[in-house]
């Protein structure tokens, strides 16, 4: 599929036949999508411990880029792309946070209980990444402390290794 040029409806619908992939921390899909009137998620998806968290996905084609093409002070930085969907998922956080609450989101979400909600970014492809890539990356991830972005690239290694795939 990473070969494809699909949309974002696409992978969507894949990853809600794959869930696995993003890991042993969500047990489900909720069918609700719907945040409130103004902020719809790729996916609300109840974790392990019986919590509410938010998964958003950018099509890895599209010509997003992950990296600035100009370094700050010689350091790696996101780019304008990846900078946007951070504060999009940053966003649905925040009024999820906001919607924990009310009573009727919480039976539009199944009654899947909202405390300190965490999200997944997936945005774009590492597979040409070096080592400056890789720790800037790492560092980049390390200052968000309720959301993780990973690659498309990261999820497939994720995948592979759970199934054993020799990679």
């Amino acid at each position: 599929m990473l070969k494809k040029d699909l949309v974002e409806n696409d992978w969507q619908k894949w990853f809600e036949d794959n869930t696995w992939v993003l890991g042993s921390e969500f047990v489900r899909v909720l069918d609700e999508r719907h945040i409130d009137v103004q902020n719809i998620s790729d996916f609300l998806m109840q974790a392990y411990d019986g919590f509410l968290d938010v998964v958003e996905i950018k099509r890895p084609e599209g010509g997003l880029l992950f990296w600035a093409s100009i370094r700050d002070h010689g350091n790696l930085v996101p780019s304008s792309d990846l900078t946007k969907a951070i504060t999009q998922a940053a966003r649905y956080i925040y009024e999820v946070e906001r919607e924990a609450n009310s009573v009727k989101f919480l039976n539009r979400v199944g009654g899947v209980r909202t405390v300190k909600p965490r999200g997944i970014l997936i945005f774009g492809r590492s597979s040409d990444w070096g080592d400056d890539e890789n720790e800037a990356y790492r560092i980049l991830n390390s200052s968000y402390h309720n959301l993780t972005i990973m690659t498309y690239d990261h999820v497939l290694e994720r995948a592979k290794r759970m199934v054993g795939y020799d990679c």
